[in-house]
Parts: structure tokens; C-alpha cells; sequence
């Protein structure tokens, strides 16, 4: 066997064509962050939003609305401001929230068939109330999370 010099330009196109799973075996990616978005106005989400952290600005009331359901997709919501109402609600009718949220106090508001998360702002929501949403089977979104008090974020 001879030694055959391979360029960088040659090894960067043999890595952007791979076509199976790359194993880290525990490796890091440093500085590498995740991607996020503020809310404060409507806002309708789509699949590449998918992975991000979003904010939700309540300053004023609005609704984000999710992609269609699709296996994989997944959100991450952070409530920055409790001043208004802030919907987070389904792309069609046949979708399901799954799953609970608990609350501060003890309790757990749970859900089956909703079509929409409330940060309710009356109910008590608070800076720091979060859920996360994970799509199941392309009409599940599974929901879990932690609210101030079992009325601040409630499904409707």
C-alpha cells in the first residue's frame, strides 16, 4: 500500500456526503449553544424551529402556534414575562397534548385531548414557568413542565 495525500477540500466533501449515524462515544462539541427565540406578538412556529428554547415575552397577550405534528419535533417554552395571557396551541384539531404539568404548590395539572397550554397570567403564572413538548406518533405532543401554582398554566 502507498501513502496517497487526501486535501481538505477532498475530506470536507467525503464528511458532508456521510449517510448514517456518526458515534461521539461522549465527545462535546464546545461553544455550541442552543437556539432560541423571543416571542411577543403571534407567532406560528415551524419544523425547523425545532430543538429551540422560546421565550415567551407576556407583555402582551398572543398565541404561538406549533408546526403540524411530526414525529421528533420538539420545543422548549420559558415564560420571561406574566403580564398577559400566552397561548401555545396546536396546528389542527386532531393533535393531543399529552401528559402534566406540576406546579409549585403540590399539584398536577394533568391533560388528555386539550388543544392548547395556557400561561394564564390570573391564575398565578410566573417568570420561569416552563414546558417542554415532544411529538410522539405525529398527532401526541407530549407535555411536561413546572408552573408557579396549579392554575398558572392550565390546558384549554
Amino acid at each position: 500500500m502507498g501513502s496517497k495525500r487526501v486535501g481538505l477540500a477532498r475530506m470536507q466533501a467525503l464528511i458532508e456526503n456521510l449517510k448514517r449515524e456518526l458515534k461521539m462515544n461522549g465527545s462535546t462539541l464546545p461553544g455550541a449553544k442552543v437556539a432560541t427565540m423571543t416571542t411577543t406578538s403571534d407567532t406560528t412556529l415551524t419544523a425547523a424551529d425545532s430543538g429551540k428554547t422560546i421565550f415567551l415575552n407576556g407583555a402582551s397577550e398572543h398565541d404561538v402556534t406549533l408546526p403540524s405534528a411530526a414525529t421528533g419535533l420538539e420545543f422548549t417554552f420559558f415564560l420571561v414575562d406574566a403580564t398577559a395571557d400566552v397561548d401555545i396551541v396546536q396546528a389542527a384539531g386532531a393533535e393531543d397534548f399529552v401528559g402534566n404539568i406540576t406546579a409549585h404548590n403540590g399539584k398536577d395539572t394533568a391533560t388528555t385531548g386539550d388543544s392548547k397550554i395556557i400561561f394564564d397570567q390570573s391564575g398565578g403564572a410566573a417568570v420561569g414557568d416552563w414546558v417542554k413538548i415532544t411529538c410522539f406518533n405525529d398527532d401526541d405532543w407530549y407535555v411536561v413542565g413546572l408552573s408557579n401554582t396549579s392554575a398558572a398554566v392550565v390546558f384549554g
